[in-house]
């Protein structure tokens, strides 16, 4: 395994680590508290979904653009997207959203661990960021995760 993509992999593993951490954290009465009031209108719940749904579907894409060079379709909208997707997992319990996050996360270390150099600077395009290296779409996914947890902190007045 490159250097690279054993610090890419730490980097997953130690974000996941505090994402869940955080997530666990909340009493179950946070998880129904509305955050977003215009487009999305979720919930801290569905913001965790969101982060499972989004990293499982992120990595799927990057597997395709290794396999064919190809990135979302021109066009793609993230929005439609995410209202379609978010809401699939509402009967999993949070233990399940838990063990499904951890799951996600693991598929993606791995997935990141077995990447050359070569291929972390593969461009294709990013759902949300355009063209962008492969590298780059996966730091994407912590930073992601990241902007949603501070949401979340900003929306409970933690």
């Amino acid at each position: 395994m490159s250097d690279k993509a054993q610090r890419l992999a730490d980097k997953l593993v130690g974000e996941a680590e505090k994402t869940l951490a955080f997530f666990r954290s909340l009493p179950e009465e946070a998880w129904n508290v509305q955050l977003y009031e215009d487009g999305a209108m979720w919930r801290v719940r569905d913001v965790f979904e969101h982060l499972c749904i989004s990293e499982h579907s992120l990595r799927r894409l990057f597997e395709r653009v290794l396999a064919t060079g190809q990135g979302a379709p021109e066009g793609f909208d993230v929005d439609a997207f995410n209202k379609e997707k978010t809401g699939r997992f509402a009967s999993l319990s949070r233990d399940e959203l838990f063990a499904l996050y951890a799951e996600t996360r693991r598929a993606t270390i791995a997935f990141t661990q077995g990447l050359t150099d070569e291929q972390f600077a593969i461009r294709a395009r990013h759902p949300a960021m355009g063209d962008a290296s492969l590298e780059d779409m996966i730091k994407m996914i912590y930073l992601h995760h990241q902007m949603h947890m501070r949401d979340v902190k900003k929306g409970l007045n933690i």
